[in-house]
């Protein structure tokens, strides 16, 4: 019997005659397959060309087509090159006769008169033959299949990890970068307040790193940045101290900008303002409007404040991280009672991705280097989405003696700021924000101004197109960037720098 999970083959039965087609089918009735009749070769043709057939019953004697003949046009077609193929016959066949048929592609003979139990346990053999053929090869298909698909997720998991490990590595590079910027931008009156300073602003930055991380880096609460940026100032009064707002979640950028920025804010209170004073509060609340995130920050009941007569490197910073790096604005009202500080982020940058929003005017208020029309400076372009590493290479820039034109974080207002100014050099991040620089590198060729890269990442495969350009790895040493300058060309230098450059090269 055919087990219930098994599909029937297909025999085919071929003679001339239907008499003997009609006992063939009452032979094999109990092997339980499809029978199919076919009165001539012609016919049997007709039929293999539209269906599979596990064994083939021929009839030696037929007119037109013979059997050999048949069987020798059945194993020409590659489809059925294994068919089993049964010769029946009614005259005697000679050795030569037999070899004849091996040779025309017969795999056995049933002599005339058929034995039934002879023809059935033929017939048999090559059914289960080809069903376990078939079986083994769709075995070996989903053997196959499986294999190519292990290899794929293999492939793909090596390729995950690749990619994870460049990441980790851009991440470390550019975090570390970033502290170089803290210690090389901190200033103060003495070594104890340097550390403190120093130390204050890599725990801000440690603090949004611990909750990115557990988030895996896809973002981090604003009501928890708040929170352990002031951790440190709360005593037992809670009135001093009050945090309101809605729910919302920061993309990775905007997560550690607002904590530099709350931190900025959090210690200028505690030297000078509010935090100064057991009576003073502060109070942190923020609000998401249709186009922009609102944080406000309010000072008080503290001592009697006066607006500085500049910025101080505090005040830098948060201009740096909240107009710089995410296109938005930060206002400062030094009234009788504290500062009220009240920071405006345009939506696109703490949500889904950087925003759009802000001009290259505003990017460019970050540091007080920018190169004026009348400037004698050699002028440099400074392209970087990282707005401490910004701050201190423009200030390596100018102690070289470049004005900086810059510097921009976002490529459509570097391109913006190329067409506006006359440049000598530009000095490019080539990742910025998960955007190529590549568009603004073209520009800058085809109008001849040298430039060279910078990446927080180990192994960059850049385009060819600029496989002659040197490319500087995060963090940036400043003899490394004078001689990154010096390479592009000479003429580009300030005198100041083609002299050092001179002297340093030896005979």
């Amino acid at each position: 019997m055919l087990a219930p999970n098994q599909d029937k083959v297909n025999i085919l039965l071929v003679d001339d005659q239907q008499a003997k087609l009609l006992a063939y089918e009452v032979i094999l009735q109990s092997l339980g397959e499809n029978l199919i009749r076919a009165s001539s070769g012609r016919e049997a043709l007709a039929y293999l060309l539209k269906s599979d057939v596990a064994v083939v019953l021929i009839d030696v004697s037929m007119p037109e087509l013979d059997g050999f003949q048949l069987a020798a046009m059945i194993r020409d077609h590659p489809r059925f090159a294994q068919t089993a193929i049964i010769f029946v016959s009614a005259i005697h066949f000679t050795d030569v006769d037999r070899i004849r048929g091996y040779e025309m592609g017969a795999v056995d003979y049933v002599p005339v008169p058929v034995i039934p139990e002879v023809l059935r346990a033929k017939v048999r053999v090559f059914v289960d033959l080809y069903r376990k053929t078939r079986q083994l090869e769709r075995m070996n298909d989903e053997l196959e299949r499986r294999v190519s698909e292990r290899t794929a997720e293999l492939q793909a998991a090596i390729e995950r990890q690749s990619i994870l490990a460049r990441e980790v590595d851009h991440r470390a590079k550019n975090a570390l970068a970033v502290v170089q910027s803290i210690v090389r931008l901190t200033r103060a009156q003495d070594v104890k307040g340097y550390v403190s300073a120093v130390e204050g602003r890599i725990q801000a930055l440690s603090r949004a790193h611990s909750l990115l991380s557990q988030s895996r880096w896809e973002g981090a609460s604003l009501e928890q940045i708040v929170t352990e940026e002031l951790a440190p100032y709360r005593t037992a009064d809670r009135r001093q101290l009050t945090v309101s707002g809605p729910g919302i979640v920061l993309q990775p950028i905007a997560a550690q900008a607002l904590a530099l920025a709350l931190h900025e804010l959090a210690t200028n209170a505690a030297k000078h303002g509010a935090l100064a004073t057991p009576r003073g509060r502060v109070s942190v609340g923020w609000d998401l409007m249709p186009e922009s995130l609102i944080v406000s920050w309010r000072e008080l009941d503290g001592p009697a404040v006066e607006p500085p007569t500049s910025a101080g490197f505090g005040t830098k910073l948060i201009n740096a991280s909240i107009e710089g790096q995410l296109a938005g604005n930060a206002s400062f009202d030094w009234l009788a009672d504290g500062l009220h500080c009240t920071l405006n982020i345009p939506r696109g940058s703490q949500l889904e991705q950087p925003g759009e929003g802000g001009s290259a005017e505003k990017s460019s208020k970050v540091n007080g280097n920018r190169a004026s029309p009348q400037s004698s400076k050699r002028r440099v372009l400074l392209v970087e989405d990282e707005s401490l590493i910004a701050m201190m290479m423009a200030e390596l820039l100018d102690e070289l003696g470049f004005a900086v034109v810059g510097p921009y974080a976002r490529l459509h207002e570097a391109l913006a700021g190329a067409e506006k100014h006359e440049l000598d050099a530009a000095v490019l991040d080539i990742n910025l924000g998960g955007e190529l620089v590549y568009p603004l590198a073209d520009r800058l060729a085809d109008r001849g101004v040298p430039f060279l890269f910078v990446t927080g990442y180990s192994s960059l495969r850049l385009d060819k197109a600029y496989s002659d350009i040197p490319v500087l790895q995060k963090p940036i040493e400043r003899k490394d960037l004078e001689r990154a300058l010096t390479k592009i060309g000479k003429p580009y230098l300030t005198p100041e720098l083609a002299t050092q450059t001179d002297a340093s090269a030896g005979p």
